[in-house]
């Protein structure tokens, strides 16, 4: 007798294959952890109760890791199918300890499995009743959830009833096979310690599962990687250094509206400019935007030179800077020695507290920003189309989006408006930049530079300036325009890219640090590697004709395909209507993070499609499989994945629009056509197959995908003309 007494497995739900699914369906599909308060809301919407007794199956389970303030979950279980998620409950039960960590009990912990094997073996007949066991080695009455997890996941030991006894037992021939199972497991898959949360839960990784099975890791399934919650819009402000907290925060209201919602406060003071504190008690800004005139315009103990401010006053602008005499006291102590930080903080707060919010919690300042839900409904005219929505959807489901077409039809100007429209200020810079392809572009260095050894110097590139930039400002969505993308075989210069989007590995430039040009600025220096920043999109034009070059199936198979055919009206009302088409106003604040939040959430899992849908996106999907893997051009878990995610994010942008038959035929022009090409004898009869399958529709639905029918028919007429057709 070890005169234990706890339970095992939480008395929430049997531990099945369902039961595991369910537990899945509330996670975010991600490749790392999310912050808990986020996770747990959002795992509380999806299954309700799961605060109070669901998640303690899913931490038994080895799900999910909340021992570090963090929501962390095992994201190749996404990866799985039915058979798989088996293989990994049996994984699971077998290399399971009891008392695990979330049990309070301070009794020693043993490998569940391998204690029923010993006692069993060690029994005259290789059987023992279950309910002695549970009496001996767990203490209490039997338990049912138990005894349903040895049933179903402890083979070979077997369940029989005996009277009223459910007995557990080893056939003679499988007796050398469990002692061998028992003595692998005990080697590799040690207990240690037991009392952290955080080792229980990387007991079951997919490193681990691959050592259970003896199989080789699968390069391309990442799992137990630590994602920073890059959007966290929480910023730490430096209060007791005023003169910094000052400047941040006055440009941070100067780059939502440039002053507008305090214009009226802003007065003539002199050679300087004030914010009217009156309602405050006190003159506490009188002398905050030294003017020119100012003998303090240009000295550097008086104010801050790097920047110049454009201020609304009087019905003019006035060219002004911003003073760095401040002190952080409390208003009713005495100001005079400085510009009160308070009250530039009472004024911040009356007149922007619906963007951004300023506090203190223990002891510490804080600037929240309230980002803004990025909403189709309030996209400018100009993005009043299926194309442009289709863009929109495909950036934010994947980062890397093609556009096609002929050329002169809009493919730039509309990746272009997009960024405009989310445009940000980062340090003087636009978070936006296109960058023309030239033929010669050969390799990497057009893109990332090269180390010049003769110079001893890093030679920089505007691209890679840029994701330096989008690193140091993760918050701000970061767009990436390659203009003419295959007027050089694109995989010459952006395999690398390619790679890392898919990996997550660092890009190297150089073995060791060094200076960008012959700066000493520490800003400038180029890391000896670089990671794709999660806010970076993307998005390449190509146009087909004799000067370019087609993609391989790699570029193809990791991006959404746009092509873009202007309606005739629309090209044709340019003639009467405004030449200016470029023109874009710039969002409201707040909703360029927003787009970032949704494409992250959508990227990490977030997905509220209506499970019958995803069914019937499956079923489908099942139904042209076959005929797409005889031809050469099945998809694999990427593309699922992918097409997952597309779905979540129509149905995030889409609300109540929401078209399964719609969002389906978007996905079969962009991802599954892109990647088809040959001869009649190749392509002919799959053509025709997925022409039959785009008439009937998808689901209940009996509707046309007519994209998906329109693109076919060209392939179609193509490959009757030239016995060779492609999607480009």
């Amino acid at each position: 007798m070890y005169n234990m007494s706890f339970t095992p497995f939480a008395r929430y739900r049997n531990f099945t294959l369902a039961n595991l699914k369910s537990l899945l369906e509330v996670y975010p599909d991600m490749a790392g952890s999310i912050s808990w308060d986020f996770a747990k809301d959002l795992a509380e919407e999806r299954l309700k109760g799961y605060k109070r007794t669901a998640y303690q199956q899913a931490c038994q389970l080895g799900l999910e890791d909340r021992s570090t303030n963090s929501f962390k979950v095992h994201n190749y279980l996404y990866t799985f199918d039915d058979n798989n998620l088996t293989r990994y409950l049996v994984f699971w039960f077998k290399t399971y300890y009891a008392p695990n960590p979330y049990v309070k009990s301070d009794d020693e912990a043993f490998l569940l499995y391998c204690r029923l094997c010993e006692d069993i073996l060690q029994s005259e007949n290789h059987s023992v009743s279950f309910e002695k066991f549970v009496e001996k080695n767990i203490g209490g009455k039997s338990d049912d959830i138990l005894l349903n997890v040895i049933k179903a996941f402890a083979a070979p030991v077997k369940y029989k009833k005996v009277g009223n006894d459910d007995i557990l037992y080893v056939s003679d021939e499988d007796v050398t096979a469990v002692e061998s199972e028992m003595a692998f497991i005990k080697t590799n898959f040690p207990i240690g310690e037991t009392k952290s949360e955080r080792d229980f839960f990387e007991r079951f990784s997919y490193q681990n599962f691959c050592k259970f099975y003896n199989e080789p890791e699968d390069p391309l399934v990442k799992d137990g990687e630590e994602l920073e919650n890059v959007y966290d819009t929480r910023i730490e402000l430096p209060f007791k250094q005023c003169k910094k907290c000052a400047q941040q925060l006055v440009d941070c209201i100067y780059g939502i509206d440039k002053f507008k919602r305090i214009s009226s406060l802003l007065k003539i003071n002199d050679k300087n400019i004030k914010i009217v504190t009156d309602d405050l008690g006190g003159n506490y800004l009188r002398y905050i935007f030294p003017r020119t005139s100012s003998d303090s315009y240009n000295d550097e103990s008086r104010v801050f030179l790097e920047k110049e401010y454009e201020i609304p006053v009087d019905d003019s602008l006035e060219t002004c800077r911003l003073s760095n005499q401040w002190v952080s006291t409390e208003l009713n102590e005495a100001t005079s020695s400085g510009l009160s930080l308070i009250a530039l903080i009472s004024i911040i707060n009356a007149n922007y507290s619906d963007v951004i919010k300023i506090y203190e919690e223990d002891g510490k300042w804080y600037l929240d920003i309230l980002m803004r839900e990025f909403k189709l409904e309030e996209l400018p005219n100009c993005f009043d189309s299926d194309f442009a929505q289709r863009y929109i959807s495909s950036l934010i489901a994947k980062p890397f989006v093609i556009l096609t077409g002929n050329s002169g039809t809009g493919k730039t100007r509309i990746a272009k408006q997009i960024s405009q429209y989310l445009e940000k200020d980062v340090d003087g810079k636009r978070n936006w930049l296109i960058v023309p392809v030239g033929a010669d572009w050969t390799d990497n260095t057009k893109m990332l530079g090269f180390y010049n050894p003769l110079e001893e110097r890093y030679v920089s590139t505007p691209t890679l300036d840029f994701i330096l930039q989008a690193s140091e400002n993760v918050s701000i969505p970061h767009f990436l325009i390659l203009d003419e993308m295959n007027l050089s075989h694109v995989e010459r210069y952006f395999s690398d890219f390619l790679s890392a989007m898919e990996s997550d590995e660092e890009i190297p430039l150089y073995k060791k640090p060094v200076q960008k040009g012959d700066t000493e600025d520490s800003k400038d220096v180029i890391p000896e590697k670089i990671r794709l920043p999660k806010n970076l999109f993307v998005t390449g034009t190509v146009n087909i004709d004799e000067t370019t070059y087609m993609f391989s199936p790699k570029v193809l198979d990791r991006s959404n395909v746009v092509e873009f055919k202007p309606k005739k009206d629309d090209v044709l009302k340019l003639m009467t209507g405004a030449t200016d088409v470029n023109k874009v106003e710039t969002a409201d604040f707040g909703v360029a993070e927003g787009f970032a939040v949704l494409a992250s959430e959508i990227r990490n899992g977030v997905c509220n499609v209506d499970a019958d849908v995803l069914d019937q996106i499956k079923l489908f999907l099942d139904g042209i499989y076959d005929e797409l893997q005889e031809s050469g051009f099945e998809f694999a878990y990427r593309t699922v994945k992918e097409i997952r995610q597309y779905f979540a994010a129509a149905c995030e942008l889409q609300k109540e629009g929401f078209s399964l038959t719609r969002t389906m035929d978007e996905q079969i022009v962009q991802k599954i056509l892109p990647k088809i090409y040959g001869d009649r004898k190749q392509i002919g009869e799959l053509l025709n197959t997925l022409e039959t399958k785009c008439k009937n529709g998808v689901g209940e639905s009996s509707e046309e995908m007519t994209l998906s029918l329109k693109k076919i028919e060209q392939m179609k007429k193509r490959l009757d003309k030239y016995q060779y057709a492609s999607f480009m």
